[in-house]
């Protein structure tokens, strides 16, 4: 792995300021969106999925969720609030929407995790957020499927959907780890 950016970089989502100049328009048009969407969605910021881990949206510095020995952030199109990156347990996976990455690089994020609860969420909460969510519920036993998993993640946050990129890489983490594709 020589010559890789680390696994849940601590500064991943911090971004150049040549960056901000050259994609300006598309990141104040990302942001208008997000911000319409939150503001429009009735959707709660976050949601407790089980008492080590609770998944959401991307949150605003003022609603801050507490502290977590993880707080995973699978966002690549914003850059997390400095209050969040700051914090110990910070790490970011970036993750575009809607994509998945490969199996072995979640198992080898999955892994990384200290112990304790982890916060985990993309831009809306919903796709990334639930692969991330699943491969950990899997990876600790809290679910024995996937699709036992997918049902916890539904119960907690209820418009977690995978997509199919996201449901191929799902089933391929667990049956190379030997969990229940």
């Amino acid at each position: 792995m020589h010559g890789q950016a680390p696994i849940l970089h601590p500064n991943q989502t911090r971004l150049q300021l040549w960056s901000w100049a050259i994609f300006l328009p598309l990141f104040l048009f990302s942001l208008l969106v997000w911000h319409a969407a939150r503001i429009l969605s009735s959707e709660p910021a976050f949601n407790p999925v089980s008492s080590q881990l609770v998944v959401g949206r991307r949150l605003l510095a003022r609603e801050d969720p507490g502290e977590f020995a993880n707080y995973i952030d699978l966002t690549a199109e914003f850059q997390e609030p400095r209050a969040f990156r700051k914090r110990p347990g910070y790490g970011a996976f970036p993750i575009l929407d809607a994509s998945a990455p490969s199996p072995e690089r979640l198992h080898t994020a999955v892994s990384h995790l200290r112990p304790g609860t982890t916060f985990i969420h993309c831009a809306q909460g919903h796709g990334r957020t639930g692969l991330f969510a699943l491969a950990v519920l899997l990876k600790s036993g809290d679910a024995r499927t996937v699709d036992e998993g997918l049902s916890m993640l539904a119960s907690a946050r209820p418009a977690i959907r995978l997509n199919p990129e996201q449901m191929d890489c799902i089933r391929a983490y667990a049956a190379a780890n030997d969990m229940g594709a």
